[in-house]
């Protein structure tokens, strides 16, 4: 196969516009775009757009990165039927005109973000003397933050199986400053340490401000905070949680469970957990069902409260549908039907005419009028977990176990260094399942057979081609 070469569009980078783009969201502002970073709320409205625009595209329920879309296919959770964009996604075939439009859409609303994260940057540094210092702090914190989740989606998504990386490839753009002249691709090497540099400084700027060094997250969730719903911002403990996954992917096991155990054991001033793993007892009293997304373990996400799920891609039976046989149960949760996610989290009802399938209801409570959070989760406190458990020395990596099993309705059996790495394996996937997280785990793992797969998944699949429309030349 020959070599291609490839750069960022211009038209799709000049599309981009981050003053624009927020108006777009936001028409009854009076701020101009030339004067948005040069008052604190201006800086705050920039943000606001920002996250509108991620819960638009990518991260919902069925958004790119959510459970009924592009991603979740990758990792073959749902059945599917021949002849449709989920059935090519699940067997890995990116060939088809109905791929090629996800991966376009998807590349162009990761870029999207960051070159509008680019903007308020540069913007930002630009009127530095006319902004407060805890907005600068938290503005400019969150845009690093947002920059290197972008980034890091990309290169899960077209970059390479990481254990496997051709040192000498260039794989993506890592862009921190807007033009309009091609971006140079560079090698995995570089991108990542670009990537580990956003992050740093989002988590030295957040450390300094982040109302939720002071506070609890519940404090924070009322309009009249001055910086409301910190769990669907890209806060502190989103930013640690953050680094505790990209280190992982990259291999830096002791600094990725540093992060973890940081997470983990965060605490409120007055001494109360940060966040606590979600269970039968406390979340779900008298058989009631409420929020199926786990919020008391949500570190960040985005709040999708004009989603509503009876008129998303849920309904659709292609989204839903993970099995229609009874070896479902067998297969996800070795026939554990105590399993606290699948007592609480599926069901198994008609999906169609004559049709019964299993339906993951994690986001039923995402419609008009309910009381949950409607929070969408990019990164929750489980996943702090299954990486201890994965990772740490096998006292800790059980004792953690433990706690979890006790929270999810398990029977709790140590770990052993011969049987570890298969059960957490298997924990993950079950826990991730319908938050578009599962890619990544076979991914990292670089695993042939997926749970539901329809076909092996080899090396190269793993590697999304990268948009025809962003193709120059060979």
């Amino acid at each position: 196969m020959r070599k291609k070469i490839y750069s960022l569009s211009i038209a799709l980078l000049l599309g981009c516009s981050a003053c624009n783009d927020w108006l777009t969201v936001q028409p009854a502002t009076s701020i101009l775009a030339e004067d948005l970073y040069a008052t604190n709320d201006g800086i705050k409205q920039a943000l606001n757009g920002t996250y509108l625009n991620m819960r638009g595209v990518l991260y919902n329920p069925a958004g790119y990165m959510g459970g009924g879309g592009m991603t979740e296919s990758l990792a073959c959770s749902w059945t599917v039927s021949e002849g449709n964009r989920e059935y090519d996604l699940s067997n890995h075939d990116y060939d088809s005109d109905l791929v090629e439009s996800s991966l376009s859409s998807s590349f162009q609303g990761f870029y999207k973000i960051v070159v509008t994260m680019n903007d308020l940057i540069q913007g930002v540094e630009l009127n530095k003397k006319k902004i407060s210092d805890d907005v600068y702090n938290i503005g400019v914190g969150e845009a690093h933050a947002l920059r290197a989740l972008a980034h890091f989606d990309l290169i899960r998504l077209w970059g390479p199986v990481p254990s496997k990386v051709d040192v000498n490839r260039t794989y993506l753009p890592y862009v921190t400053v807007n033009s309009a002249n091609r971006y140079e691709y560079v090698t995995y090497e570089k991108y990542m340490t670009l990537l580990f540099e956003d992050l740093k400084r989002a988590e030295e700027l957040l450390g300094k401000s982040d109302v939720v060094l002071k506070m609890s997250f519940e404090d924070t969730e009322t309009t009249s905070s001055v910086w409301p719903y910190r769990k669907s911002r890209m806060n502190y403990y989103g930013v640690l949680g953050l680094l505790a996954r990209v280190h992982l992917w990259y291999g830096n096991i002791e600094e990725a469970l540093r992060y973890a155990r940081l997470v983990k054991d965060a605490t409120n001033p007055d001494g109360s957990k940060k966040f606590r793993l979600t269970n039968e007892v406390d979340d779900f009293p008298d058989n009631s069902w409420v929020d199926g997304t786990c919020y008391s373990e949500h570190i960040c996400g985005t709040k999708c409260d004009t989603y509503d799920y009876g008129k998303g891609g849920w309904q659709s039976g292609r989204a839903m549908i993970v099995n229609v046989n009874p070896t479902f149960v067998q297969t996800l949760f070795d026939g554990n039907t105590s399993d606290f996610r699948y007592k609480k989290l599926w069901t198994y009802e008609r999906t169609g005419l004559m049709i019964y399938g299993y339906v993951l209801r994690k986001y039923r409570c995402f419609y008009t009028g309910t009381k949950a959070a409607q929070n969408f989760p990019i990164i929750r406190l489980s996943e702090m977990y299954l990486m201890i458990m994965e990772k740490a020395p096998l006292t800790e990596a059980n004792e953690v176990y433990k706690e979890f099993c006790t929270a999810r309705g398990l029977e709790y059996v140590p770990l052993t260094e011969i049987d570890r790495q298969g059960r957490v394996y298997k924990e993950w996937i079950r826990e991730l399942i319908g938050e578009g997280q599962n890619f990544f785990t076979y991914k990292r793992l670089n695993v042939r057979n997926m749970i539901f797969g329809i076909s092996e998944c080899s090396e190269e699949q793993y590697i999304l081609p990268i948009p025809e429309k962003e193709y120059l030349g060979e």
